[in-house]
């Protein structure tokens, strides 16, 4: 299960400083993409190192994405979805578990960890970074209790990232593809 993404910035940045002219619940941060992006690489890194499992990993890095319906110029938000996969699930298992216990004690606050809503109820956990403002929701499928959810209905288990940041304006004067 994926977050929706104003659920995520709600999640991420709380809704009392709600200026009513953006929709989106906050004023979004100033910063450069490469500079984001460059933190999702950074976080999925720690995250693939808390997990502390071997297997093969899905090579796309971090990707720049609109804000929703907002400013597409000039706000964005960093994805960096990814997958762990070629191990014992047993071992992803435990994986998921050693992230649920060290992800408070590296700046992450856990929102949800349990059995998803879907039909194989999949293992999810969901974080928030506490220093930096990203979400997480990892995912174990299993694919022995597939039943067609999984993605791409994967035939092989796997752990599933969704990395995604709060929305972010570009400096000014750059756009979102100028930089």
């Amino acid at each position: 299960m994926t977050l929706p993404i104003a659920a995520i910035f709600a999640i991420l940045t709380g809704c009392s400083d709600m200026p009513k002219s953006n929709g989106l619940g906050y004023t979004p941060e100033t910063r450069d993409v490469s500079s984001v992006r460059d933190e999702a690489r950074e976080l999925s890194t720690q995250l693939r190192n808390l997990m502390g499992l071997k297997g093969k990993v899905t090579k796309p890095g971090p990707g720049v994405d609109l804000c929703g319906d907002q400013d597409p110029d000039n706000l964005y938000v960093i994805r960096h979805p990814w997958s762990l996969y070629g191990a014992p699930v047993e071992d992803m298992k435990k994986a998921m578990e050693r992230l649920s216990l060290e992800l408070p004690r590296h700046n992450w606050k856990i929102v949800r960890f349990g059995p998803d809503s879907s039909p194989s109820k999949s293992l999810e956990l969901i974080a928030n970074s506490t220093k930096g403002k990203f979400s997480v929701d990892i995912t174990l499928f299993d694919q022995r209790n597939d039943t067609g959810d999984a993605p791409s209905a994967s035939k092989v288990s796997l752990i599933n990232v969704e990395l995604v940041s709060a929305c972010f304006r570009t400096p000014h004067g750059k756009t979102v593809n100028q930089d």
